[in-house]
């Protein structure tokens, strides 16, 4: 009797008698970490995760919904049981991970339920690509042989991922690592790009004609829809509905980003070229529904349109070797070659949870390298506000020569015509273009937590621009007028540093000589005086005025700008080319500047000019 019963054990086999599982050691800093490498797998076609009939195979083990032949929306249940023995762990607190185990799961030790990712049966969970970090009791595990199962059941491709267990501090690094690269950076990459893709969306509003920022907008909404399933926990809505807009996303996402890039570089046919390819994308999305065919054609009619991106963009960027251009190209022609690394890790790996992919970063590159170029756009159009006025005055030069023979009077009138039309011209050009861009790309650079010089860099730039308009506006000679709209510019910047600034202005003459060019002399003078008043005397007040005075018998105007702050030795040379930059403004201007400072009496800078600069010749 007892042989007969020794033969059944024999033949039936217990988990008493069955061996270990092959493990292989992960080499850690932190700790000693295994990782299952063969279990025991069994798969059954319902929501009830089977119990029986186990064949070992290797770790991990995926059943692809697409290679299976299942149809979407079928319950399959895989159950994997791994044995180790108790020996064979480190020693201290110990931990599980596991990754791209599907769908809900439960996982026993022992028969002992330690963890289950769901808390309810009608929970639609997203675990492919989501890593799970299981701290264990150390009474789940018994002297020698111990048994760890996982349970799972999917509406979608099913099983078992990798599956570690290892000291709680190495496993715990391990998970930290592997959660950031496959969710927190997703999920803020895909965040801050479909953030920015509100606000070019606002912007375009304002500026319709700019049809590229259409298109951004748009393939900024369609990859958030295509990526959400990489960082996300839970299916939000119908299943079904989810995994067609989620794949559909990426067809119609390749669309609207050559879409975008085509406007931006403004190609030829543009408008026929994405009219052809909306449709040719309309048109595979109404087959694939109908014959059912594999989301694999979305996939390769997206690679396809890389592949054209990444050329065009290669093309652009040999013959515009510019930042403008060159961020955009070469984001565009890495494009292709992220999506063949994802491919190859696909292929390897097979959805186990091997492979961090990279193509998920790959719409908010593109989107951050078109802030680049538009800044560099704003920055160019900056540059040539800042070459206004010397264009304008050969324009007005121009403008006389061609009139030398006519009457004096009606030559003025032509000059003071032309004139008038370029200042309107320039100043709505560079209020419409550069003020609007310059003031799209700060908002853009706060809304992005981006670094604080580059905030600042972009509002002295506004700042600048701004100052540039107001020496165009037409003040026939009014210094007073000139000065007064500065001091209003820099009232937010007097105010944020808690000084109080005092007009003390009396009656003045007109300076008929102050056309733009000179205007913009005075304001770069106050202008360095109030912000170096602001940043470094430590004032209460600042006392901005000017008045008419007498100097050497040749009359004029003295304005000033008096702060009450902590001054300085009258023998220090201040750092930096401020003052020596406006004393040769001063000079240009035929004017003549004083600096008179003291330690604890502040700073006075004053500017003479005078009414007649023909009476200093």
């Amino acid at each position: 009797m007892i042989r007969f019963l020794i033969l059944c054990l024999l033949l039936i086999g217990t988990p008493a008698i069955a061996g270990p599982s092959p493990i292989a050691a992960i080499n850690h800093s932190d700790g000693k970490i295994l990782e299952f490498t063969h279990g025991e797998y069994s798969l059954a076609s319902s929501k009830i995760p089977p119990t029986s009939d186990f064949e070992r195979a290797a770790s991990p083990k995926i059943y692809q919904i697409n290679w299976e032949g299942w149809e979407f929306g079928a319950f399959h249940a895989v159950t994997g049981r791994f044995r180790i023995e108790r020996d064979t762990l480190p020693d201290g607190p110990l931990a599980l991970y596991t990754i791209s185990t599907r769908d809900q799961f439960i996982v026993l030790i022992n028969n002992a339920e330690v963890y289950r990712n769901f808390a309810d049966v009608s929970d639609k969970k997203l675990s492919w690509n989501r890593p799970y970090f299981i701290a264990l009791a150390p009474e789940v595990f018994r002297d020698g042989m111990n048994t760890v199962e996982i349970r799972t059941v999917s509406q979608g491709s099913v099983g078992v991922g990798r599956v570690m267990i290892g000291q709680s501090i190495a496993v715990q690094s391990y998970f930290n690592t592997q959660y950031f690269w496959r969710i927190t950076a997703p999920q803020i990459a895909n965040y801050a790009m479909l953030l920015l893709g509100v606000l070019v969306l606002l912007f375009w509003t304002r500026r319709r004609q700019e049809t590229e920022l259409l298109f951004l907008a748009l393939s900024t909404f369609f990859w958030f829809a295509r990526y959400y399933h990489f960082f996300a926990e839970d299916v939000p809505f119908d299943l079904q509905l989810f995994s067609d807009i989620s794949e559909n996303a990426s067809l119609y996402g390749s669309w609207s980003t050559l879409a975008f890039y085509f406007y931006f570089i403004r190609a030829r046919h543009v408008r026929k070229i994405v009219t052809s390819f909306f449709f040719i994308a309309l048109s595979i999305t109404v087959i694939q529904k109908i014959f059912g065919l594999d989301w694999t054609v979305f996939y390769l009619w997206s690679f396809l349109l890389s592949v054209a991106m990444a050329i065009v963009g290669l093309a652009s960027l040999w013959r515009n070797r510019n930042l403008e251009y060159g961020a955009l190209g070469l984001a565009m022609a890495a494009t292709p070659v992220f999506a063949v690394i994802d491919i190859y890790a696909a292929y390897q790996y097979g959805g186990s949870g091997g492979a961090i992919y990279l193509s998920v970063f790959m719409p908010f590159l593109y989107t951050f390298a078109f802030l680049l170029s538009f800044g560099k756009r704003a920055l160019d159009a900056f540059s040539s506000a800042e070459n206004a006025n010397s264009v304008l005055e050969a324009r007005v030069a121009e403008t006389r020569a061609e009139l030398a023979e006519s009457e004096e009077a009606r030559q003025q009138l032509r000059v003071e015509q032309a004139i008038a039309t370029e200042h309107g011209r320039l100043m709505q050009e560079m209020h419409d273009g550069i003020g609007s861009n310059l003031v799209t790309a700060l908002a853009v650079a706060r809304q992005q937590d981006m670094p604080r010089s580059t905030v600042k860099v972009l509002s002295n730039a506004l700042n600048d621009l701004k100052l540039t308009v107001d020496s165009l506006e037409p003040v026939e000679g009014d210094i007073v007028a000139l000065i007064g709209n500065l001091r209003h510019r820099m009232a937010g910047d007097l105010k944020a540093a808690g000084i109080e600034c005092k007009w003390e202005v009396e009656v003045c003459g007109t300076l008929p000589w102050l056309d733009a060019t000179n205007a913009l002399h005075v304001l770069r003078i106050f202008q360095e005086a109030i912000s170096n008043a602001v940043a470094h005397s430590k004032a209460k007040v600042l006392r901005i005025g000017c008045k008419e005075m007498v100097r050497g018998d040749i009359n004029g105007i003295v304005a000033h700008v008096i702060d009450d702050g902590v001054g300085m030795h009258p023998g220090t040379v201040p750092r930096g080319k401020g003052l020596a930059n406006i004393q040769a403004r001063a000079a240009a201007l035929r004017g003549v500047l004083e600096h008179d400072s003291s330690v604890g009496n502040g700073t006075s800078i004053s500017l003479w000019l005078p009414y007649e600069r023909e009476s200093l010749d």
